[in-house]
C-alpha cells in the first residue's frame, strides 16, 4: 500500500540555486546576443586557419635538436627536399624519350625561383678526368641519340658511385630528380606546384613523389579529407543515437546544434591564438561531438523529468560542470608535454568541451524556456525501473557482490600480465607510415627505399673552417664512420667531392694538406648549385649528407644512438695537427698506435660498406698493418719513383734542363734512396741547378722544391700500395675487384702516412707528452642532424608525455573527485577502477604490438578524464542511496539499475566517436581510435565490476564517510535551523519500503543531508 514520504527543501539554498538559473532566463537575448557576436567572430576566425604537419616543427622551441634542426633548414634546406621518380621499366632510363622526358621536366622545375637546386640525371655535377687535368661541369651536354652513344653514356654512369641509385636506379627502370626549397617559402605550396608541373609533363607515365615536402602535402590532404567526411559521418550517427535515445526533435536538434556551435568556437580560438590544424584535428572535432552532446543531453533529459527549467538547470549544472572539469583536467595534462601537436589537442579539446558545457547549460536553458519544450515531469524518479536492461544491472550487481573477491582476484592477475605487456610497448614515429599505403609519397618511399639510396636525411653539420686541411680531413674520417651503417647510403660532402678532384689529377682520394690546395680545387666547383646543399657562402658550415633506407622508429634511433656513442667517444671541439718529431720516444710510440687504429677502423668500416656481408674487422687491419709496416722496406717499389722524378726534370720544370743535369741530380736521387725514404738535400739540388746555368736562382728553388714534392709524392703512394697489399688476401673477391673501396683505402693510408696527422684531440690526449707536440689547433663544432635524431628525440618526448599526463592526470582528478565527494577513500576508489582498466589497455598494446605513437599517446590521460565520469555518476548515486538507509548488496543493486544504464548510454556515444575515427586516412588517428574505443569498453566493465567488487570488499559506508568528511556537525546546523525556512513536499513512497507518515527526526536528518549532498 503506497505511503507518502515528507521530503523537506531548503528555501535559502534553493533560492541561491536558482537564482542562476533565473538570471539565465532574465538575461537570455542579452546572452543569445553575446553568444551570437562571439560565434560569428569565431567563425570568421575559423576561416583563416593554416595547416602545418610538419613534425620538426612540433618539437619544443627551446629544445636544442629543435634549434638544430631548425637551422640546418634554414641554411641548407636539408630536410626540404622533393624527390620526384619517374618510373621507365618500359623503355629504361638510357633511351632517347627518357632523357628527353627528365630533360623537359628538370627545365621546367629550374624556371621555378623557390627551388635553388634542381638535379637530375641531365644536369648533376660531373667531374671529368682530361688530358689537360680535370673538368667539372654537368653529366649531359645533350641527349645522345646513336646506341653507341647511349651505351657509353650508360656505362660511363653506372660506373659513378655518385650517381648509381643517386639519380639512377642500379637496373635502369627509374631515375629520380632532387629539388631543395627555399626555406623562406611555404614547402607545401611549393610541393603542390612541383607535382602539379610533373603531372602535366609526365602525362601518363608513372610517376611518385617522396621527400617530407610531398610527405607534409599529403598528409594536409588526407586530414582534409578525413575532416569532410569523418565530422559529417559523426554528426549522422549521433543524430540516430539521440532521436533513439530521447525519441524527440527538440531532443536531437538543441545537442547537435550546441555542439556545432563548440567546434566552430574550437576552431575559432585556434586561429586567434596561432594554433595549426594538424593531424589530429579531426579526431578533436569528432570528439566533440560524440562528448560534447552529452552535456546538452543531460540537462535536456533532466528538464524532461522536472518540467521546470529554472529547477532543473539549477540541480543539473554543478553535476554537469564537475563531470566537464574532470575530463578537461585530463586532457589539460597534455598542456605539460613538449609535443606541440599533443599540447595543441588537450588545449583545443579542452576548450571545445568547457566551451560545449557551458552552452549545455546556457543557451539550452534559454531555448527550452524559449521554445516552451514540453516536458513530462515524473514523481516516480526514486522507483526501480522495470526495464528489462535494468534488471540485468540489477542482477549484475548481485553476482558482483557475492563474488567481490574473485573479481578482484581475477583483476589482480590480469595486472600482473600486462604489466608485462607494458614493458613490450615500442614506439612508432613513422611518418610516412601516417599515409595510406597506396598513397604517392608511400609508394615513392618504396621506390626510394627498394631502388635508390633511401630518402630521410642522415647528416653530421659542421661548424669550422671548412677550408682548413685539418677540418676536411675530420670530416672526411666521419664520413668514412657513417659508411659503417648498413642501413646509410648516399653519402655527399664537399670533402668529397675536392677528394675525388684530387683523386683525378694525383691519384689520391684525399684532401690536401694545405689551404692553397684545396682553394685551388674548390675554385673549380664554384657556381655548383649542389653545392648549397651542404657548405654555406662563407664556408664556415657544412654537412656531411647522407640517407637513411630505413624507415623503423627503433632503427632510426639505434642509428642515432649509434653515432651519439661514437661521437662521445671520438669526437671533441679541438682538431689538433701534431709534430710526431717533438714527441718523445714513448709518444711517437702512442701516436703511431692511435693513427693505427684510426685508418684501421676506417678500412674496416669502408669493407662492410662495399660488402656488408664480409666486412673485415679492425684488429685483424691492425694486426696486417703493423706487420707490414716493421717489414715495409722489403715491400717497396722505388722504380716509379725514380721514373716520376725523372719525368718531372724532363716535362715539367720552368725551363728545359740539358740532359747531363737531368743525369746528374737523378744519380744523387738514386745515391741518397734508404730503405723506406729518399733523403735529399733541397739546397744542394738548387744549387747543382744554377751551377749549371740551367736557370735562376728563384727559378731554381721553385724547380727543386718541386722535385722533392713530387718524390716525396710519388714514394708515398708506393708505401700506400705495399701497405694495401698486407691485407689483400683477407678481401672478398666483391672488395677486391671493388675500384671504389680500392680508391677509398688509399685515401686512408695516404692519411696515415701523413708527415703530420690530424686528430681529434680526445683521439690523442692520452699520448704521452702531446700537448708540446701539438703544431695547430683549430675549432670545431660537430652535431648530427637528420630524422634519426628528430626521431630519438620525439621517442623520448613520447614516453615522457605519456608518463607526465598520466601522473599529472591522476593527480589532478583525484584531487577533484576526493573533494567533491568529500572523501579521499571515494577518490581513490575512483581512480582505481580507471587505471585498472588504463593498464590493461597499456599492456594489450605491448603484447598485441600496437606501437606508441601521436595517436596512442592520448590513450593514457584522456580515458582517465573520460572514463572517471562514469565512476563519479556511481559514487554520488550511490551515496545518495546509503542516505536513505540502504547499505550494503541491496545499495549496489540500487546503483545498478539506476547508473548503469545511464553510464554505458554516456559511454557508447564516445565509444561511437572513437569507431568513427577508425575510418581516418592517417594511421595515427586510427591506431588512436582503435585503443581508445577498446580502452572506452573497458572502462565501462570495470566501472560496473571493478567499482562495485571494490566498495564491496573495502566496506564503504556512509558512517565512515560522514567520519573522514566531519560531517555531522552539519546535519546538525540543519536541524537546528527555523522550521519556517522548512518546507514539506509529498513525494510518493520508495520501493526501500520506508513507512514514513511522520517528519520524525530521522526523517528530517536524512532529507536534509540528502539536499546538502
Amino acid at each position: 500500500m503506497p505511503c507518502t514520504l515528507l521530503r523537506r527543501r531548503l528555501l535559502p539554498v534553493y533560492n541561491q540555486k536558482d537564482t542562476f538559473s533565473s538570471m539565465i532566463i532574465r538575461y537570455r537575448w542579452a546572452l543569445l546576443g553575446l553568444f551570437s557576436i562571439i560565434t560569428i567572430m569565431l567563425a570568421y576566425g575559423a576561416t583563416r586557419l593554416e595547416i602545418n604537419n610538419d613534425h620538426a616543427s612540433w618539437l619544443p622551441r627551446n629544445d636544442e635538436v629543435a634549434k638544430l634542426l631548425l637551422q640546418v633548414d634554414e641554411e641548407f634546406s636539408s630536410n626540404v627536399m622533393v624527390f620526384t621518380i619517374i618510373d621507365f621499366s618500359d623503355k629504361g632510363v638510357f633511351h632517347p624519350d627518357s632523357l628527353a622526358l627528365l630533360e623537359r621536366i628538370t627545365v621546367e622545375l629550374e624556371g621555378m625561383k623557390e627551388l635553388f637546386n634542381v638535379t637530375s640525371i641531365t644536369n648533376i655535377i660531373d667531374i671529368r678526368k682530361t688530358d689537360d687535368g680535370i673538368e667539372v661541369g654537368d653529366l649531359m651536354s645533350g641527349i645522345p641519340r646513336t646506341p653507341e652513344a647511349l651505351e657509353e653514356l650508360k656505362d660511363y654512369v653506372l660506373s659513378k658511385e655518385l650517381y648509381v641509385n643517386s639519380i639512377v636506379s642500379a637496373d635502369c627502370n627509374f631515375s629520380t630528380i632532387m629539388t631543395n626549397i627555399e626555406s623562406s617559402y611555404d614547402e607545401v605550396a611549393i610541393a603542390q606546384k612541383i607535382f602539379y608541373k610533373v603531372g602535366e609533363i609526365a602525362g601518363e607515365r608513372p610517376h611518385y613523389f617522396g621527400g617530407d615536402p610531398a610527405v607534409h602535402y599529403y598528409m594536409n590532404e588526407y586530414m582534409n579529407r578525413d575532416m569532410r567526411i569523418l565530422v559529417p559521418v559523426m554528426l549522422v550517427v549521433m543524430l540516430f543515437v539521440l532521436a533513439f535515445g530521447l525519441r524527440r526533435v527538440t531532443g536531437v536538434m538543441f545537442p547537435l546544434t550546441l555542439v556545432g556551435l563548440a567546434i566552430v568556437w574550437t576552431f575559432g580560438l585556434m586561429s586567434l591564438f596561432v594554433l595549426p590544424i594538424n593531424v589530429l584535428s579531426p579526431a578533436v572535432a569528432v570528439l566533440l561531438i560524440a562528448i560534447g552532446s552529452d552535456y546538452a543531453v543531460h540537462v535536456y533529459n533532466h528538464y524532461l523529468k522536472r518540467g521546470d527549467v529554472l529547477r532543473s538547470t539549477s540541480e543539473i549544472a554543478v553535476p554537469v560542470v564537475m563531470s566537464a572539469l574532470t575530463t578537461i583536467a585530463g586532457l589539460l595534462a597534455f598542456a605539460t608535454t613538449k609535443i606541440e601537436v599533443l599540447q595543441n589537442f588537450g588545449v583545443e579539446l579542452a576548450f571545445g568541451l568547457g566551451s560545449a558545457c557551458v552552452m549545455s547549460i546556457i543557451l539550452l536553458a534559454i531555448g527550452l524556456y524559449i521554445f516552451r519544450v514540453k516536458a513530462s515531469p515524473s514523481g516516480t524518479e526514486c522507483v526501480d525501473d522495470d526495464h528489462i536492461f535494468s534488471r540485468i544491472m540489477v542482477a549484475t550487481a548481485s553476482v558482483v557482490h557475492d563474488h567481490a573477491r574473485v573479481i578482484l582476484a581475477v583483476a589482480l592477475v590480469g595486472l600482473v600480465i600486462m604489466g608485462y605487456g607494458i614493458s613490450k610497448i615500442r614506439t612508432n614515429v613513422d611518418f610516412i607510415g601516417q599515409l595510406p599505403k597506396n598513397s604517392p609519397p608511400r609508394q615513392g618511399c618504396n621506390i626510394l627505399m627498394d631502388h635508390f639510396n633511401g630518402m630521410y636525411p642522415f647528416n653530421l653539420y659542421v661548424q669550422g673552417d671548412l677550408e682548413h686541411p685539418a677540418v676536411m680531413n675530420s670530416m672526411n674520417y666521419l664520413e668514412n664512420y657513417l659508411r659503417c651503417e648498413e642501413t646509410v647510403d648516399g653519402h655527399t660532402s664537399v670533402n668529397s667531392l675536392i677528394a675525388e678532384e684530387n683523386w683525378l689529377l694525383n691519384g689520391v682520394y684525399a684532401v690536401p694538406e694545405t689551404r692553397q690546395g684545396i682553394a685551388n680545387l674548390w675554385f673549380m666547383l664554384e657556381g655548383q648549385d649542389i653545392l648549397k646543399t651542404f657548405v654555406s657562402t662563407e664556408r664556415d658550415k657544412g654537412l656531411v649528407n647522407s640517407l637513411v633506407k630505413e624507415s623503423s622508429t627503433g632503427k632510426m634511433r639505434h642509428l642515432a644512438n649509434r653515432l651519439e656513442a661514437f661521437m662521445v667517444h671520438n669526437v671533441s671541439e679541438e682538431v689538433v695537427t701534431i709534430d710526431p718529431g717533438k714527441l718523445t720516444h714513448q709518444g711517437r710510440l702512442d701516436l703511431e698506435a692511435a693513427a693505427l687504429e684510426r685508418a684501421s677502423s676506417q678500412l674496416s668500416w669502408l669493407s662492410g660498406f662495399y660488402d656488408r656481408s664480409n666486412a673485415v674487422d679492425g684488429p685483424v687491419f691492425m694486426d696486417r698493418l703493423s706487420q707490414r709496416i716493421r717489414t715495409l722496406s722489403t715491400h717497396l717499389n722505388y722504380e716509379p719513383v725514380w721514373l716520376e722524378a725523372e719525368r718531372y726534370l724532363k716535362e715539367e720544370t720552368l725551363e728545359v734542363l740539358p740532359g747531363t743535369l737531368i743525369e746528374e741530380i737523378m744519380t744523387y736521387v738514386l745515391r741518397n734512396t734508404g730503405r723506406t725514404d729518399i733523403l735529399l738535400d733541397q739546397p744542394l739540388i738548387e744549387q747543382m741547378i744554377v751551377q749549371a746555368s740551367a736557370m735562376d736562382s728563384q727559378d731554381a728553388k721553385v724547380t727543386s722544391q718541386g722535385l722533392m714534392k713530387r718524390i716525396d709524392s710519388s714514394l708515398r703512394l708506393q708505401k700506400v700500395d705495399a701497405l694495401r697489399g698486407s691485407f689483400d688476401d683477407l678481401l672478398s673477391p666483391v672488395l677486391a675487384g671493388d675500384k671504389d673501396f680500392s680508391k677509398r683505402a688509399g685515401g686512408v693510408l695516404w692519411e696515415y702516412l701523413s708527415k703530420k696527422p690530424t686528430f681529434f684531440l680526445q683521439q690523442v690526449s692520452s699520448v704521452e707528452g702531446i700537448g708540446s707536440a701539438v703544431e695547430e689547433t683549430t675549432s670545431v663544432h660537430i652535431n648530427q642532424a637528420g630524422m634519426p635524431e628528430t626521431i630519438r628525440v620525439i621517442h623520448k618526448l613520447l614516453i615522457s608525455s605519456q608518463l607526465q599526463s598520466l601522473v599529472l592526470a591522476s593527480i589532478i582528478v583525484l584531487v577533484l573527485v576526493s573533494l567533491t565527494q568529500r572523501s579521499f577513500r571515494r577518490g581513490a576508489i575512483s581512480l582505481l577502477s580507471v587505471l585498472v582498466p588504463l593498464e590493461f589497455i597499456l599492456g594489450f598494446m605491448g603484447l598485441s604490438n600496437i606501437p606508441l605513437d601521436l595517436g596512442t599517446v592520448l590513450c593514457g590521460a584522456l580515458i582517465i578524464g573520460l572514463g572517471i565520469d562514469g565512476s563519479i555518476h556511481f559514487l554520488h548515486y550511490y551515496h545518495q542511496v546509503q542516505k536513505r538507509g540502504i547499505e550494503g548488496k541491496r545499495a549496489l543493486e540500487l546503483t545498478m539499475g539506476h547508473v548503469g544504464r545511464a553510464v554505458i548510454t554516456a559511454n557508447a556515444t564516445t565509444f561511437c566517436g572513437f569507431v568513427v575515427l577508425l575510418f581516418s586516412q592517417t594511421t595515427a588517428v586510427r591506431n588512436f581510435s582503435m585503443v581508445n574505443s577498446m580502452a572506452i569498453l573497458l572502462v565501462t566493465i570495470s566501472v560496473l565490476t571493478l567499482l562495485p567488487a571494490l566498495i564491496t570488499v573495502i566496506h564503504l559506508s556512509r558512517e565512515k564517510d560522514l567520519a573522514e568528511a566531519d560531517m555531522g556537525h552539519v546535519a546538525k546546523r540543519v536541524l537546528e535551523m527555523k522550521p519556517e525556512y522548512i518546507e514539506p513536499v509529498i513525494i510518493k513512497k520508495t520501493n526501500a519500503g520506508d513507512s514514513c507518515t511522520s517528519a520524525t527526526r530521522r526523517t528530517q536528518e536524512s532529507a536534509c543531508k540528502e539536499l546538502i549532498g
